[in-house]
């Protein structure tokens, strides 16, 4: 039996990598564009970093700081929050008191009916009663809102006048 490394190569190595085609294979070219659009990411969050904004803005209870009322409040925009039960409540000027009901029009026109119960706060500059709200006072609600729209008062505070 022979060796097969004692016997001449027939096929001659350089002929053989002069015949094969110039240019990059279909792995080359996939693996290069993974690698560019990793490379790119990864500056893209670099940049992000760098230039971004510096703090994602958040609705934080505002603990009686902006609004009144000590234990938080809602966003001055005046709009009902989301009737899905995920609003604290609402600011706007009273329109109407029926009974244990409060009607309050938002800054945007909207009327938000506000259901009281024994357990609902009525402050103005010191703690009141339903009787001591009036139609044309600025007030903050704070409470759940119901699926219907209509906010449970927690707690609802005279907001001082403008003007």
């Amino acid at each position: 039996m022979t060796n097969p490394l004692d016997q001449p190569l027939e096929n001659d190595i350089s002929a053989e990598l002069r015949e094969r085609k110039a240019g990059f294979g279909k792995t080359t070219i996939v693996l290069g564009v993974a690698v560019l659009a990793i490379v790119a990411f990864v500056g893209g969050v670099f940049v992000q970093k760098s230039f971004g904004a510096g703090e994602t803005p958040t609705r934080q209870n505002t603990a009686g700081r902006q609004f009144p009322g000590g234990n938080g409040g809602t966003p001055p925009s005046g709009a009902q929050q989301r009737p899905n039960g995920g609003g604290r409540g609402t600011i706007g000027t009273i329109d109407h008191v029926d009974g244990t009901t409060v009607y309050v029009k938002t800054q945007n026109g909207q009327v938000v009916k506000v259901s009281t119960s024994d357990s609902t706060k009525v402050e103005i500059s010191s703690e009141g009663k339903l009787a001591d709200l009036k139609a044309g006072q600025q007030v903050v609600v704070q409470g759940q809102a119901g699926s219907d729209g209509t906010v449970t008062g927690q707690t609802i505070t005279q907001r001082p006048a403008t003007g």
